[in-house]
């Protein structure tokens, strides 16, 4: 179909947003070369110039509760237009600095929350226009993103090295740029903005919506609808005055206002409670906090892998030149896995679970041959299949938030799962300088980071295993279609 979920409007918010995110990602990309021309420019002793990359890289993820707020409020399409808008001018502001606090508030800062923006608004919005392709979709999305590590460290370097560090913020600036005409491509999914109006018991005139049993499932509030079906809110004010003036027969007319703004103070009271703790519920979930952890060992996996892997290579006695291979293969098999990912699980192949399980042991295995291996044909083979591992799962962020939260949710919830993962990340530098400086060996990292995932595996394995037991339990008669595919 040429519109509605899955048709070829969503193909194309599927392209766009991945994008979106190949410019997103390009930041860390990136980083490496500016942290190195603000040494070199400003004479910056290293710790003071990893701040604006830093700053950076962290708020991608650490900003996360903040745009999924934004996104559920005011549309994740408006999002994504005003981070396009304010991501590239920030960068390219960068040109007139003269101290690093400057690059810190304009690359690290705006930047940064900008780019959060754009990582959740497109995560989101993609998911919105997919219903059985959506792994796909993001599959798909995310493959585009994941071309950043080929395309903007050597723009970064080739910029930096013909017009220094201002002219490599400008023109890296400019190509955020690019930015803007695909978010004026994206549009808001139209069958998500139709008003749904709730159904409940209506109130009878001779029923009177007493104090006594306004919690009782018969409270005269927001959410009581008229008889047709039609939200209340145009006629709820007026039902709930007409019925509380009714709450005594004793008191006379004074007594009836002073309980009917009693009943309005505790009916506004009961609401605003019951809205937090709906609020507040799926975060205090045994669901949430698997996906939030899980998807953080993943990304923390990848990071730990992409920033440690020549270091490592090197310790092994293996050469610089020869070490940049170890990244070639992880690119290659990260970049090839995704889509291959997002069609076995929309075709049934693999489930949610199953795909998460085997990643998890699969990488496991891989962090084992890193640390026992040594020449460079295993730790490339290590390399390859580490590569595969993260790229069969990072994609897999919204349809997991989607399948244990429902897409109305999926705006706060993917904010909070990306700040989760921004903050195990923040872990990473007293974890690597704790095995490497202080014990000598990267041995005892890889040997830690394999037992984390053994952990994940029996987790999931667990889940595995209750989603078939509950499917089995419902009897081969009793079962719909979807049931009997578990």
């Amino acid at each position: 179909p040429a519109f509605g979920p899955d048709s070829a409007e969503s193909w194309l918010t599927a392209v766009c947003c991945g994008f979106l995110l190949l410019l997103s990602f390009s930041a860390m990309s990136v980083s490496g070369v500016f942290f190195y021309g603000i040494v070199e420019t400003f004479g910056a002793a290293r710790e003071s110039a990893s701040w604006p990359v830093t700053i950076n890289c962290s708020l991608v993820l650490l900003a996360g509760p903040v745009m999924g707020f934004l996104s559920n409020r005011y549309s994740c399409r408006k999002v994504l237009h005003v981070c396009a808008f304010i991501s590239g001018p920030a960068v390219g502001l960068c040109f007139f600095a003269k101290s690093i606090p400057y690059i810190a508030v304009l690359f690290g800062v705006i930047h940064g929350i900008a780019l959060s923006g754009l990582y959740v608004g497109a995560n989101v919005l993609v998911a919105q226009h997919f219903e059985k392709r959506r792994t796909t979709a993001c599959s798909v999305m995310f493959t585009i993103g994941g071309l950043s590590a080929i395309v903007f460290p050597a723009l970064a370097e080739v910029s930096y090295a013909t017009y220094g560090i201002h002219g490599a913020f400008l023109i890296y600036g400019a190509t955020l740029l690019n930015a803007v005409p695909f978010v004026v491509l994206l549009k808001s999914p139209p069958w998500l903005d139709a008003p749904k109006h709730k159904r409940v018991p209506v109130l009878d005139s001779s029923s009177p919506c007493n104090a006594d049993d306004e919690f009782s499932g018969r409270e005269c509030d927001q959410d009581v609808v008229t008889k047709a079906g039609v939200d209340l809110e145009s006629r709820s004010a007026q039902d709930c005055k007409e019925n509380t003036t009714k709450v005594s027969t004793d008191g006379g007319l004074g007594e009836s206002h002073a309980s009917r703004a009693l009943l309005k103070d505790r009916l506004r009271i009961n609401v605003t409670t019951r809205d937090i703790k709906h609020a507040v519920k799926p975060f205090l979930t045994c669901a949430f906090w698997l996906d939030a952890m899980s998807f953080s060992a993943v990304t923390m996996g990848m990071v730990m892998f992409v920033s440690t892997s020549t270091d490592y290579a090197i310790d092994q006695g293996i050469s610089s030149a020869d070490a940049i291979f170890l990244l070639h293969a992880y690119c290659v098999c990260d970049i090839l896995i995704r889509p291959l990912t997002g069609v076995a699980v929309d075709s049934k192949l693999l489930s949610l679970e199953s795909t998460m399980l085997l990643g998890f042991l699969f990488q496991g295995v891989a962090f084992e041959m890193l640390a026992w291996f040594r020449a460079l044909h295993g730790i490339l083979i290590a390399s390859a299949l580490m590569g595969a591992t993260c790229g069969s799962r990072i994609a897999l962020q919204a349809p997991a938030l989607v399948k244990n939260f429902g897409m109305e949710k999926l705006p706060t919830m993917i904010g909070a799962m990306s700040w989760c993962m921004g903050v195990v990340l923040l872990l990473r530098p007293p974890i690597v300088g704790y095995f490497r400086d202080t014990l000598g060996s990267y041995s005892g990292l890889m040997h830690a980071a394999a037992g984390c995932n053994a952990v994940f595996v029996v987790i999931w394995a667990a889940k595995l295993v209750q989603k078939r037991t509950r499917c089995w339990q419902k009897g081969g008669r009793n079962r719909t279609p979807q049931e009997s595919k578990c």
